[in-house]
């Protein structure tokens, strides 16, 4: 456990110090104090990290649709993949306020997987709402912004296995983003933790409580103005019980993010993230966890603004 908190306590130190001091060594005005005190850079609303999500809840009366594809894929044997699909509105209702209703869909496909049922099926998968609320804006002398989220939700498809499991979870989120160079190159994080009661898919009658702790970073360059390209770490902790004292697996994922506006209305977020190191209790000695987590995932994101 000692290990496990060191470890989240060094993620969420690089989320804290990173930016702030690429910022600086970027920017000699920063560094002397004498920045410009004409418009404050910005960080773009779009999807712009991959996974990680921007601070920015739009400005009152934006309304969005977005298709939200997570998919993931490999076991260590056999054949397996996994899509989750979210299909949302959201609407920025007042300053610095956001609300969104979704619905989901899984498709699940295994074969020959070890302690997974061999199926291939897409299912609904329950609905949810969030709220999100901006609570730091950037000014002048603060490149920072801030936004908390809450997103309950009630699902009806386990994740791993594919088998129907009712559950019901709530999220909550904590982004942070800043312009590094204004107008070309940006960071973003994210901390996320999902409290989760849910029915034991081999045994409906049983409800078992779990908890899941993401961390996230990512930088992404403006090569062009409608194109964005960059890179992303996620760290995932996934435990047994809602206190996160007792880790069952952990997984850690890099990869490359892009997105492209192809309008100013229209938005595609695309990552993929190989699984680079993990460890499940379940088989100690493996270099990956691939019991509790996937070789790769990925995100295919629509956004339409109205």
């Amino acid at each position: 456990m000692r290990k496990q908190n060191s470890i989240f306590v060094g993620l969420i130190a690089i989320i804290s110090w990173f930016p702030t001091n690429l910022a600086r060594a970027a920017d000699p005005d920063a560094r002397s104090g004498d920045h410009a005190t004409g418009s404050i850079p910005t960080v773009p609303g779009d999807d712009i990290f991959g996974f990680t999500t921007p601070s920015d809840p739009g400005n009152p009366g934006d309304l969005q649709y977005f298709s939200e594809n997570d998919g993931r894929a490999g076991k260590r044997d056999g054949a397996y993949g996994a899509l989750n699909s979210k299909f949302a509105l959201g609407y920025t209702f007042a300053p610095n306020w956001w609300i969104g209703a979704a619905f989901f869909t899984a498709y699940n496909s295994s074969a020959n997987v070890t302690g997974l049922p061999d199926l291939n099926h897409l299912r609904f998968d329950g609905a949810s709402i969030e709220l999100l609320h901006r609570i730091i804006e950037r000014s002048s002398s603060n490149p920072f912004g801030v936004t908390l989220s809450v997103e309950p939700r009630w699902s009806r498809n386990d994740g791993v296995t594919g088998l129907p499991s009712d559950a019901y979870q709530s999220t909550f989120k904590f982004f942070i983003d800043a312009p590094i160079i204004p107008d070309a190159l940006y960071w973003g994080g994210n901390l996320q933790l999902t409290l989760q009661k849910a029915q034991d898919p081999m045994n409906t009658v049983n409800w078992l409580p779990s908890s899941q702790l993401l961390v996230s970073t990512a930088l992404t360059y403006q090569t062009l103005p409608n194109l964005f390209v960059g890179a992303e770490t996620r760290y995932l902790s996934l435990s047994d019980n809602y206190t996160l004292s007792h880790e069952i697996g952990r997984a850690l994922y890099v990869g490359p993010t892009l997105l492209w506006k192809p309008t100013e209305k229209i938005a595609f977020n695309v990552t993929f993230q190989p699984q680079v190191y993990g460890r499940s209790i379940a088989n100690p000695s493996q270099p990956l966890d691939l019991d509790d987590f996937e070789r790769a995932q990925f995100r295919v994101k629509l956004v339409v603004a109205f």
